[in-house]
């Protein structure tokens, strides 16, 4: 077993806690009271976790400080990360692991448009984003969850726009990372991420198929309703080769018509985006009016959401947005990517509770996110003693970083992001190791990785070695700029002076949001002294030793998770 791995091993032992008569909740909507059976976050720790979840970077040294000497000052430090604009990039980076639409491959290609390999991962990436980018700029500007599905433009930078019939509306140098307010320009309807090419490269469909696939994408990602997950029996149906046979069974058929007695006329619907030619740019690209009457006469049904006819792409939108089951949905995707962890079963009144709130809140997605990160299960650090088996199961109280946070953390730490050949390392699996760093691909890895492994480890290893390399270099070695990390030593500074104890004291501080005990400290200066001893006892002696202890910080399960 790895090194880190043992490491992990310890840091996730917690001394046993006797939750005691007074372990239970405020009284429930039933009147009764409900155990807890977990122990919050310490002030520090808990800043920790909701600055990587809203920001994607550490918390300062002072806002730190700030929530140790009162704890109260949490919720307004919690308030102010939800008014910070880097939210956006980090709601995108939560979406993405449901919505699944940043792939490292789709049907076209980026030399289909005639643009330079060196952009293939930006295109990529842009693609991905785009529904993402949309859902999330209805959170920051504090616009009603509903627009996801009914406003008429969407969000685009500037490459988007050289590929598709869009507009943009602002020049996108004043966006946050050039995304900015764009409208199609193709005649497609007001229906939002519903009308995104981004979503719909994703949930791709065939002649065949004929937009079922996209349908059951919509009733599974606005409702959470898995169609596919319903129990069918193939016993009485007929060979798939034999199409009439096959067709008739989907009229008549008790378990085909299960599902689709909804979906075909949900995708009877959307034929504005039914190609006619796969892997082409200008099918694939461009939403095709024209088509839209062709759903009743493929799949023989008229477009109805759920029973209830529609005129087809126009009314989905406004069918999905008043349908109660989509904000019951919003409320369970928002709280699982928070938590960490599925939604289920036992969890039913608190997000019944937080669905409330949302309604309250005119949907706003910022006070969803204020309501779940108030939680005792968001909250939590730790199960009790006595906590039913199910319980310390379930509740996921050390949250490993997402490729993402650990991308942000590191660069807004130490200045380092592992770019190669214009490609983020952590973003992609072609070229580089998100799956490996426990992310999703989007397609053949859905969930992300809740347990350290042993390419996890090397990952992390690897990118701990380059970022502990980048920082030394740049803060001792270079002039250039402002310090990153290592704002208080010098080369010549060594173990025993008080400015090499308050350096390292800190450190530990801004990266763990724990204050190193003497042990630690003596720990981290013996690994400083080895490797300074073994490397020459010189200046680059002395920056190998300090990219040894930073490495090591790096690497460090209190590091690597939240």
């Amino acid at each position: 077993m790895s090194a880190t791995l043992l490491l992990w091993l310890a840091a996730c032992t917690v001394d046993p806690v006797d939750p005691g008569d007074g372990a239970v909740t405020d009284s429930g909507a039933d009147g009764g009271q409900t155990p807890v059976w977990t122990e919050p976050l310490d002030g520090p720790r808990l800043a920790r976790r909701l600055s990587l979840d809203l920001r994607g970077v550490l918390p300062t040294a002072d806002e730190l400080a700030r929530v140790e000497a009162d704890a109260a000052e949490i919720d307004s430090l919690r308030d102010e990360y939800l008014q910070d604009p880097r939210l956006e990039r980090q709601l995108v980076s939560f979406l993405a692991e449901r919505f699944l639409t940043r792939l490292d491959e789709y049907q076209v290609d980026h030399y289909d448009y005639h643009l330079p390999d060196e952009l293939e991962c930006h295109y990529e990436r842009s693609i991905g984003e785009e529904p993402l980018r949309l859902m999330a700029r209805v959170v920051v500007e504090d616009r009603p969850w509903t627009d996801i599905v009914t406003q008429g433009h969407t969000v685009a930078n500037q490459t988007l726009a050289d590929v598709w019939p869009l507009e943009l509306q602002a020049d996108p140098d004043d966006g946050l990372d050039g995304w900015v307010d764009a409208v199609w320009t193709d005649g497609r309807p007001d229906a939002g991420v519903l009308a995104s090419n981004g979503l719909w490269w994703r949930y791709v469909t065939s002649k065949a198929n004929g937009n079922r696939s996209r349908a059951a994408a919509i009733a599974n990602l606005m409702l959470c309703d898995d169609v596919l997950a319903r129990p069918v029996s193939f016993a009485d149906t007929p060979a798939l080769t034999d199409e009439a046979a096959t067709q008739e069974a989907l009229r008549t058929n008790d378990y085909c018509l299960g599902c689709h007695a909804h979906i075909d006329p949900l995708a009877s619907a959307m034929f504005g985006f039914y190609p006619s030619i796969d892997y082409n740019p200008d099918e694939l690209g461009i939403y095709h009016p024209e088509r839209e009457s062709l759903g009743p006469v493929v799949l023989d049904v008229q477009p109805a959401w759920f029973g209830t006819p529609i005129e087809g792409m126009v009314d989905l939108g406004y069918a999905v947005a008043t349908d109660p089951r989509f904000v019951r949905c919003g409320t369970e995707t928002m709280a699982a990517l928070l938590w960490r962890r599925p939604v289920d079963v036992d969890d039913f009144t608190t997000v019944e509770s937080l669905r409330q709130q949302f309604l309250a809140g005119d949907l706003q997605g910022r006070v969803l996110l204020a309501a779940i990160t108030d939680t005792d299960t968001y909250r939590a650090g730790a199960v009790v003693d006595g906590a039913p088996e199910d319980v310390a199961e379930r509740e996921n109280t050390r949250r490993m970083l997402t490729p993402d946070q650990l991308t942000t953390a590191v660069e807004d730490l130490t200045g380092f992001r592992w770019v190669q050949d214009g490609c983020d390392q952590l973003a992609n699996d072609d070229l580089g190791f998100r799956t490996l760093a426990g992310g999703v691909d989007g397609d053949m890895v859905v969930t992300p990785q809740q347990d350290p492994g042993l390419t996890w480890a090397l990952t992390v290893k690897r990118l701990a070695q380059a970022a502990a390399l980048h920082v030394v270099e740049h803060d001792l070695q270079s002039d250039d700029g402002a310090p990153f990390l290592l704002d208080g030593v010098t080369l010549s500074d060594r173990p025993g002076d008080a400015a090499f104890g308050a350096q390292l004291e800190g450190m530990v501080w801004r990266m763990h949001a724990t204050h190193p005990d003497a042990d630690r400290l003596a720990g981290l200066e013996a690994l400083w002294q080895a490797v300074y001893e073994a490397d020459g006892s010189d200046d680059t002696a002395a920056a190998a030793a300090w990219v040894a202890v930073v490495s090591a910080l790096l690497r460090d399960p209190d590091f690597l998770t939240a």
